[in-house]
């Protein structure tokens, strides 16, 4: 049966994947970076009571320093789905692991800032995580898409949804 005669599966995706069995080694590494991005989330929630203390940052400045992340992962689902369509997943999803890494890193050594300087740069940082991590999840619909058949698709991007509560 050619992807012509496939039959209508009700949605807009591609018929087909690629049925290999490489595609279960691909949903295993989503699952991994999603447990990953979100680990980068929520990390420093869970040591920002510590982190304020160390770093002299009051309530409302570590209030911004929590929410920078959320408002530029918003701000960069859609240039960041856009980057993925012009330029493809591998490239793209390569550069935004390797900088969210790359700015999680950069938040370790906010206690060398001085003053304001801390709170700006760590504001910064955070920032940076959200809107490198922005293309993940339209990156990982991507990967599903060209590796899963259309009849496996829903069950893949269950699996991999999941790793946000992992």
């Amino acid at each position: 049966m050619t992807a012509q005669e496939a039959p209508h599966t009700g949605d807009a995706a591609a018929p087909t994947g690629r049925r290999t069995r490489v595609r279960f080694l691909i949903l295993l590494l989503i699952f991994l970076l999603t447990t990953i991005n979100y680990a980068d989330r929520s990390t420093f929630s869970i040591a920002g009571d510590a982190a304020s203390k160390d770093l002299g940052l009051d309530a409302i400045q570590m209030g911004y320093i929590l929410s920078a992340f959320a408002w530029a992962y918003v701000l960069g689902q859609i240039p960041g789905g856009a980057l993925l369509d012009r330029f493809g997943t591998k490239l793209i999803y390569t550069l935004a692991i390797a900088l969210w890494s790359l700015f999680t890193l950069f938040q370790g050594f906010s206690g060398f800032l001085a003053g304001g300087m801390i709170f700006i740069g760590l504001f910064a940082m955070r920032f940076m995580v959200g809107l490198a991590e922005s293309p993940s999840f339209p990156g990982n619909a991507r990967l599903v898409a060209a590796w899963f058949p259309g009849n496996e698709r829903g069950t893949a991007s269950a699996i991999f949804n999941s790793a946000q509560y992992f």
